[in-house]
């Protein structure tokens, strides 16, 4: 899987199925390397789907699915599977969701603190986030470090609004707002 058409940018090979993919880039292409494998437009294998198999190349994933459908789920269809490789994350990365079922299908990605989210919802200048994470471990509330770092992460300078939620007994970041995308005036 590819982050941009014809195969290029950063790309994802996964060695597994993933119920619920999100990383930190959409796919937009995707070639298979060996085996048959569905792709799919939703979490566990739902949404629109298709059967890609050796030395199929999709140069555009929007052109197949449509504009606003992601590629959230993908499983090998028979017994041959790649090798999974994963190239360096981009350096303004889209945060959504990372869960560990990607760290765990995804072998040697370069390691860095992953920024996430449960939901997001994106402005022009400012976005919010329910539920911040690190590398899938939710931000402990007294960590104003770890809370800017995570705007940082996610290309923005300046934490304007941070609450706190108790999950599993722990007070923990549960809304975030970051503003003022990095590198503007």
């Amino acid at each position: 899987m590819y982050e941009k058409v014809g195969m290029s940018g950063k790309q994802v090979t996964f060695k597994g199925p993933v119920a619920d993919i999100d990383v930190r880039f959409p796919f937009h292409s995707s070639s298979v390397k060996s085996g048959r494998w569905e792709i799919c437009t939703r979490n566990d294998f739902k949404g629109a789907c298709m059967d890609v198999g050796a030395g199929d190349e999709i140069v555009s994933l929007k052109k197949e699915f449509g504009f606003f459908a992601r590629i959230r789920s993908l499983r090998p269809l028979g017994e041959a599977a790649p090798e999974a490789v994963a190239a360096q994350a981009p350096q303004q990365p889209e945060i959504i969701s990372a869960p560990a079922a990607v760290a765990e299908a995804v072998a040697g990605a370069t390691v860095r603190p992953v920024a996430s989210a449960e939901a997001v919802l994106r402005g022009h200048s400012a976005h919010f986030f329910k539920t911040p994470m690190f590398d899938g471990e939710t931000i402990e509330a007294g960590d104003k470090d770890a809370v800017r770092e995570f705007c940082q992460e996610a290309g923005f300078d300046e934490v304007e609004f941070a609450d706190f939620v108790v999950s599993e007994g722990r007070r923990v970041v549960g809304d975030l707002l970051c503003a003022e995308p990095l590198g503007n005036p």
